[in-house]
């Protein structure tokens, strides 16, 4: 067990699998103290590293940082984007399961086809990021990797084997002063940017509304502070591309589906003093819809914001661009009222078809101090893409 949680939490973070045979399991054994939990210390950087990733950067015309999942969020997001203003980079968040169609990413990802040099800090050069390769990436651009585990050997690409949160401070301490080229303001300003119709679907009152209009009701609560996760599919990837929130979960580069609701009641337990908001679509509900009771048993509420097309969408849209409307097949379900399935389980429920009830209706999930679900009817559009046109959908 003391192994097993070291493990977890060294060189690359996360879940440790830990078997346990059944005699063992059965087995009486005497009490015994806890083994001490000793992680292993971070590994630094060979100062010869850090000095050249610091002048592959500096040298760069367009160099940009790119974040894996454990880099992306929390405290070693803030070095990240600490170490970025330092170089006058631009640093973006790479734990999408769409890669650089990352509908968070906006119209930046397209930017990353003009980069020359990318530092990759705890994240691999994998098929989320077309392995590196020409037209997503330049023909020519250079990768620094920083990894907790050796990576293969491939041309154009430096590995250092080290701990990224310490190679960042690293990184940061010996950075010198930039020189201010405007490339990370470019890069920010696009990725700021939305298509003109955005803000005509956010004002919309046309029934089914459009998942835009969901996030313009949900928004001013992550204004205030309030947690977003957010789940797979076409609506979550609205949800993705437009809500910002301060602290945010998604399904990851997995591309899980269904984890919405489990991560939300993980959510409140991390931050008990924020509200929590779930958007998920209708299929993507039906994997965990019964973790509503699991909340309200442990005095965990959060809302679940449901966008209801009565569609697998994420299905039907790939049918169709594969093999036309007419050959769609098994992705339609019913328009059920899964808020009655919150309050059958004893939690708040809330039906809504029109924009303009959305606000108050999320006032009363909110106010009623139970896991919550608001059952909203979408319009099935398909999620948002960007390209070097920075397209609508």
């Amino acid at each position: 067990m003391a192994r097993a949680l070291a493990l977890a939490q060294s060189g690359r973070p996360g879940p440790v699998h830990l078997s346990l045979p059944g005699d063992v399991l059965d087995a009486n054994v005497p009490e015994a103290k806890p083994a001490p939990v000793a992680a292993a210390p971070p590994a630094l950087a060979r100062a010869s590293d850090v000095t050249a990733a610091l002048a592959a950067l500096t040298e760069a015309k367009r160099p940009v940082i790119v974040a894996g999942p454990g880099m992306a969020r929390g405290r070693r997001w803030a070095a990240v984007q600490k170490l970025a203003r330092s170089l006058a980079v631009p640093a973006l968040p790479s734990e999408s399961p769409r890669g650089l169609d990352d509908p968070w990413l906006r119209g930046a990802n397209a930017r990353l086809a003009e980069a020359d040099v990318v530092l990759l800090l705890g994240k691999a050069l994998d098929f989320s990021l077309r392995f590196g390769r020409a037209p997503a990436w330049p023909a020519g651009c250079r990768f620094v990797q920083v990894t907790a585990e050796p990576a293969p050997k491939r041309d154009g690409v430096v590995s250092i084997i080290a701990d990224p949160p310490t190679v960042v401070d690293q990184l940061t301490a010996a950075a010198p002063s930039p020189a201010a080229t405007g490339w990370a303001d470019e890069v920010a300003r696009t990725r700021a940017a939305t298509p003109p119709a955005w803000n005509e679907w956010r004002r919309s009152a046309a029934t089914p509304m459009h998942p835009l209009a969901v996030c313009a009701a949900v928004q001013p609560w992550l204004d205030r502070g309030a947690t977003l996760v957010a789940d797979g599919g076409e609506f979550g990837q609205w949800a993705q591309a437009g809500l910002d929130a301060r602290e945010r979960l998604i399904n990851g580069p997995s591309g899980s589906i269904g984890s919405a609701m489990p991560m939300a009641i993980a959510a409140r337990l991390a931050r008990p003093a924020a509200p929590v908001f779930a958007l998920l679509g209708d299929g993507t509900f039906g994997f965990h819809a019964l973790e509503v009771d699991t909340a309200l048993r442990y005095g965990l509420p959060f809302v679940a914001v449901v966008g209801n097309d009565a569609r697998w969408n994420a299905e039907h849209q790939l049918q169709i661009r594969h093999y036309g409307a007419e050959r769609a097949v098994a992705c339609s379900l019913l328009p059920t009222r899964y808020d009655r399935v919150a309050e059958a389980l004893g939690g708040h429920g809330e039906h809504v078809e029109r924009a303009a009830d959305l606000p108050a209706a999320l006032e009363r999930a909110v106010a009623s101090g139970k896991p919550s679900v608001v059952n909203v009817m979408i319009d099935g559009v398909p999620a948002p893409v960007f390209s070097h046109r920075a397209a609508s959908h």
